[in-house]
């Protein structure tokens, strides 16, 4: 039997037999996706039908989605139940089991809360999924008392290629998929990722080794802003993280002083007023004046 649930900007559709129910889809162009525990069914009595699963490719490409609630009564979570869901950035998952592929393509998830992950891994693994990692750190099942240990060999291995590895891959592949045949802008998004995923590690410390973070550290400071590596620690800032958070790591880390201060609040034009006020508060009342006087008349 099917059962039609409206919510807030769609609807929800379960297919309920043998006494529970599982999602079989969804419509509508909802932002939060919140799955109950159990639906009203007058024939299962006054407690009403269980949901216990999520079927395959339930949610697939659902890109206005931004939150996810499974609830802790759901069992199995089908391949691709998530897939493709572009702009999800939180998803609370219970213990249980999953398919192939449930998270993959969410390009934009920041939050994997699951009972097996501490505070620091519900952010790496969600960075995990955005940077397309080894599928042995993006299982959930695989996440125990090793992940981190594993996370930070690969980052290390990862900061140890070149710069242009898979870059003929991606020609063979046809850009129109991949977006340019530039070399150089390859290699740089490369590096901002490479950036990017140091951040997070050294902004999520557990079980981070002394050796390990001055190499996460090392490579951040190396990609400061006007740095003869490139630039694209700040780029990482500037365009993934324009936060106090990731601000006050690439200040701490020594990638913002007087030699390059003024070239980032340039470059930031009209936009990120946020960062642009950190950066010129950064060195005091000096700093203040010499940017605000530019506008005076």
């Amino acid at each position: 039997m099917e059962k039609e649930i409206d919510i807030p900007g769609g609807s929800l559709v379960f297919d309920i037999a043998c006494g529970t129910a599982r999602l079989e889809r969804i419509t509508g162009n909802m932002t939060i996706l919140d799955i109950p525990e159990r639906l009203e069914n007058d024939e299962a009595g006054s407690d009403g039908v269980i949901v216990k699963s999520i079927i395959k490719k339930a949610v697939l490409g659902k890109k206005t989605i931004r939150k996810i609630t499974v609830p802790d009564s759901v069992e199995y979570i089908g391949d691709w139940a998530f897939s493709g869901c572009s702009n999800l950035t939180h998803i609370k998952i219970p213990a249980c089991s999953m398919g192939e592929g449930v998270l993959s393509g969410c390009r934009s998830l920041r939050v994997v809360d699951h009972p097996d992950l501490s505070k620091d891994k519900t952010g790496l693994f969600a960075g995990c999924i955005r940077w397309e990692a080894p599928t042995h750190l993006t299982d959930l099942d695989n996440a125990g008392d090793d992940w981190l240990e594993k996370f930070d060999a690969w980052v290390i291995s990862l900061l140890q290629s070149p710069d242009d590895e898979g870059f003929q891959n991606q020609i063979l592949c046809g850009e129109e998929d991949y977006g340019s045949s530039d070399k150089g802008a390859y290699e740089s998004r490369k590096r901002v990722m490479k950036a990017s995923i140091c951040m997070e590690r050294l902004l999520n410390p557990e079980a981070l080794g002394e050796k390990s973070s001055k190499m996460f550290s090392d490579y951040i400071y190396s990609h400061r802003a006007g740095a003869r590596g490139g630039s694209e620690s700040w780029y990482a800032l500037r365009d993934e993280y324009p936060d106090k958070v990731h601000f006050d790591l690439l200040n701490s880390l020594g990638c913002i002083d007087d030699s390059n201060r003024d070239m980032m609040i340039r470059e930031l034009g009209e936009d990120s007023g946020e960062l642009k006020s950190l950066l010129v508060k950064s060195s005091g009342n000096d700093a203040s004046d010499r940017f605000f006087s530019k506008f005076t008349l």
